[in-house]
């Protein structure tokens, strides 16, 4: 049986990749901050997901996370880098508690998530990150975000490099809008038409093909968005 680990994996994207990989027969370790919507996850995909509550913020919080996932399971064959948060407003106006909150989910989360699952990966593992289209191309408002996913983004160009020879590599999926409640909250307006946004199952569906490529190949980065948007 194929493991995978996956963050934010209590709601909207992350608990559909969970979804999707529980369904192929994969055993999946789903992280997320509160432990109470990992346990309704849980009550739906049964004992195939195992809910791991922590703190992608703290380091000791994920180095304890990890350390119980290799009591249980010597090999990772993916994991996914899916929390996040998100803050669209003038710079300006931000707080420096948004620009650490944001630094340190978005970036620093991935960041500790990778290196304490590194010593879990082996040949033919596989590293996806959930950046963002606001990784590719600055976006007003969401200085601090662009500055997280372009981090991102930016790790995963040079740890590709490092892990390439050890037969593991790292794919960074860029999504544009996606329907999950991040656009709901009326401090975050769509700016385009929600008819037309994207589905948490189109990004599942893109990590659902990466985890199931050779390993001779390496898909390294793919931009996906709404047709009412453009990046």
């Amino acid at each position: 049986m194929k493991t995978a680990v996956v963050t934010g994996a209590s709601s909207g994207v992350g608990a559909e990749i969970a979804r999707r990989l529980v369904a192929r027969g994969w055993r999946v370790f789903g992280l997320a901050r509160s432990p109470m919507p990992l346990q309704v996850v849980r009550a739906d995909l049964g004992s195939a997901f195992v809910p791991v509550p922590v703190d992608v913020r703290q380091a000791s919080s994920v180095t304890a996370a990890f350390a119980a996932i290799a009591q249980d399971c010597p090999r990772i064959d993916l994991l996914v880098n899916n929390a996040a948060v998100f803050k669209m407003a003038e710079f300006a106006t931000c707080s420096l508690a948004d620009i650490d909150n944001l630094i340190d989910t978005n970036l620093k989360g991935t960041l500790y998530c990778t290196h304490a699952a590194l010593a879990l990966l082996g040949p033919g593992s596989r590293i996806v990150n959930i950046g963002s289209v606001a990784g590719t191309h600055g976006i007003a408002n969401q200085a601090i975000y662009c500055a997280s996913k372009f981090g991102v983004d930016g790790f995963a160009e040079a740890l590709n490099q490092e892990l390439i020879g050890r037969g593991i590599s790292i794919t960074t999926i860029c999504p544009g809008g996606i329907d999950t409640p991040l656009w709901q909250d009326a401090s975050n307006p769509y700016p385009g038409d929600l008819s037309k946004i994207l589905d948490p199952g189109d990004v599942a569906g893109l990590v659902e093909y990466v985890a199931g490529l050779p390993q001779r190949v390496v898909l390294k980065k793919a931009v996906l968005f709404p047709s009412n948007e453009w990046h």
